[in-house]
């Protein structure tokens, strides 16, 4: 919890510190590329973060199909790498949104109606591909890399087709402020994210030591002295989504036992974080 508790911390920092300019950006690919499963299952958006040391730039296409989405993210660089999706309105920039999430995670101002938490893939390991399906409505958008600073803007256009979510008997739901998980398995996973909930919410999940207890979380989130409860080789991760996102999510489960459930990020009108109003909650895998 301690190193994954610090990198989600850093995500506001990571915003805020953006090269909104050529400079610090990655750029779409100039085709206009999506690919199919047949009819009714969701387009594939295939999303690959490539480069070394700070070169690192997003390839995938400038614009796609709506509607439910599988978001496929391949991390070709070094370390644990992710893509955080931001949705603006109309007459809004995806810079200007990428702007004000800054403001809102790292200083705890308010995040305007206008800026969206769109979903997208938590960390993947070097050389790994992770991925999500959920609903990409129409707009401008934005793609982040809290880690390394990358960006990608692409537009989406109106739906072309009627695919659905697909099902899962493994789900975790997040209102304000505690998570309520179902049916979670060892192994690999795909659950349902739904945010049930009018805030912003992430998860960041690790396994609970033996012989340690969610109280033992509790009070380690408050201020992370003395020992981390968590089994950091057995934690994982999603993106932050606006209330009413669902996304089907592939999470892996190492181990099965306890695992804590956090979320790090603030209220749409600022202030603390949520684990700092008790959204530490606890999910058992079998």
């Amino acid at each position: 919890m301690g190193q994954r508790g610090t990198r989600l911390r850093l995500v506001g920092a990571a915003l805020s510190a953006l090269a909104l300019t050529a400079g610090g950006a990655g750029c779409g690919d100039d085709e206009d590329e999506d690919k199919g499963g047949g009819p009714g299952a969701p387009k594939a958006l295939a999303i690959e973060l490539t480069g070394s040391g700070k070169d690192l730039r997003f390839s995938m296409p400038k614009s796609v199909p709506g509607g439910v989405v599988r978001i496929e993210f391949t991390n070709g660089a070094k370390g644990e790498h992710g893509v955080q999706l931001i949705r603006v309105d109309a007459g809004h920039t995806p810079q200007e949104g990428l702007e004000a999430a800054g403001n809102w995670a790292e200083k705890g101002r308010p995040l305007p109606p206008w800026v969206h938490t769109a979903g997208g893939v938590g960390f993947a390991k070097t050389g790994a591909t992770r991925s999500v399906t959920q609903e990409l409505p129409p707009g401008k958008y934005a793609a982040l890399d809290v880690e390394s600073d990358t960006t990608a803007s692409f537009d989406v256009r109106p739906a072309d087709s009627a695919a659905k979510l697909p099902t899962s008997q493994a789900r975790i739901d997040a209102t304000e402020y505690e998570f309520n998980a179902i049916g979670l398995k060892s192994g690999k996973n795909p659950v349902l994210f739904d945010n049930k909930g009018s805030e912003p919410h992430v998860i960041a999940g690790a396994l609970l030591k033996p012989g340690k207890t969610i109280a033992d979380a509790r009070r380690y989130a408050k201020n992370e002295k003395g020992e981390d409860p968590t089994d950091e080789s057995a934690a994982f991760d999603t993106a932050t989504v606006d209330g009413g996102i669902k996304q089907v999510v592939e999470l892996d489960f190492k181990r099965p036992g306890n695992y804590v459930l956090l979320c790090y990020v603030p209220d749409r009108k600022g202030g603390p974080p949520h684990i700092a109003k008790g959204m530490v909650s606890q999910g058992v895998v079998r």
